[in-house]
């Protein structure tokens, strides 16, 4: 939470945008695959060339600094409006995911430091949490379809949201737990208390804030995990989202898809991150002296 880490996002960031060309040329030059299927569809360059390496390189980055990842194999599509229908339809059920487990596991989160009895709950059902979510997938596509509901009507996206929110409901209950409870126990609070001040506000005044720093972090957090497992809740109710449509590219070779997933990703969490620190740091006042 401080400029030193900004830094270190946005040095990672320029490094690996420096990076990534260098797959299709590994790709070519290790034999993977053949030049021409690389080139004409990563690049978007004219296969009768004889390239060198560093035209290559050059070719790609300049490609990838413009957004321009080259053209599907598979569907023959510019790779970036691939990426765009995907993130389209893979947000359907993200923006669900991120309500439920905002909502849901703040409002748990909150009455558990309150209620032994739900503290002891959630403690009890915490297996739950660790299920795939492939598993909880088909339990819920079974069901549908056993009282006669089309699962592959929009109503996926609710339950596919909904899938995608168990675990992220789970570890901001746990951690806005602990976050309230450790304030609650510090000096600072006691300190406070002592003076007269109400709880209420001393949250109020002093303390939000450092619930706001945890729900930047749950938020960052949140992203990445539902971007790395979003295939399993997208193939089994037929989204054609941004994990279904990787796994298929990985499946058919398509390396411009897989290239333009993988380095439009990594952009997109770089930028999260660097927006989220820097507003971390705006905000906490154990950074305004570093």
């Amino acid at each position: 939470m401080s400029m030193r880490r900004i830094i270190i996002r946005m040095v990672f960031l320029g490094v690996t945008i420096l990076i990534i060309p260098l797959l299709p040329i590994l790709i070519i030059f290790l034999g993977i695959s053949s030049p021409e299927y690389v080139i004409y569809g990563t690049l978007n360059l004219d296969v009768s060339q004889s390239l060198s390496a560093w035209e290559i390189y050059t070719n790609f980055l300049k490609n990838i600094i413009s957004f321009d990842y080259g053209t599907s194999i598979s569907s023959g599509q510019p790779v970036i409006s691939e990426v765009f229908t995907a993130i389209g339809e893979s947000i359907k059920s993200m923006v669900i995911a991120l309500f439920l487990s905002f909502t849901i596991g703040t409002a748990a989160g909150i009455f558990s430091v309150k209620s032994k009895k739900l503290k002891n709950f959630i403690t009890c059902i915490e297996f739950v949490f660790y299920i795939p979510m492939i598993v909880f997938s088909y339990l819920i596509i079974y069901l549908l379809d056993l009282i006669g509901i089309n699962f592959l009507s929009d109503i996926r996206y609710i339950f596919a949201g909904f899938i995608l929110s168990i675990y992220p409901f789970y570890i901001i209950t746990k951690s806005l737990n602990k976050t309230i409870l450790e304030i609650k126990k510090s000096e600072f609070f006691f300190f406070h208390t002592s003076l007269g001040f109400e709880e209420r506000e001393i949250w109020k005044k002093f303390c939000m804030r450092y619930i706001f720093i945890d729900y930047l972090s749950f938020f960052e957090n949140v992203i990445i995990f539902m971007f790395g497992f979003i295939f399993f809740v997208e193939t089994p109710f037929g989204i054609n989202g941004i994990g279904y449509r990787f796994v298929q590219g990985i499946q058919r070779f398509d390396y411009p898809i897989i290239i333009g997933f993988c380095t439009f990703s990594i952009i997109l969490f770089s930028i999260i991150g660097i927006i989220t620190e820097t507003i971390k740091m705006r905000i906490d006042p154990r950074v305004i002296n570093e």
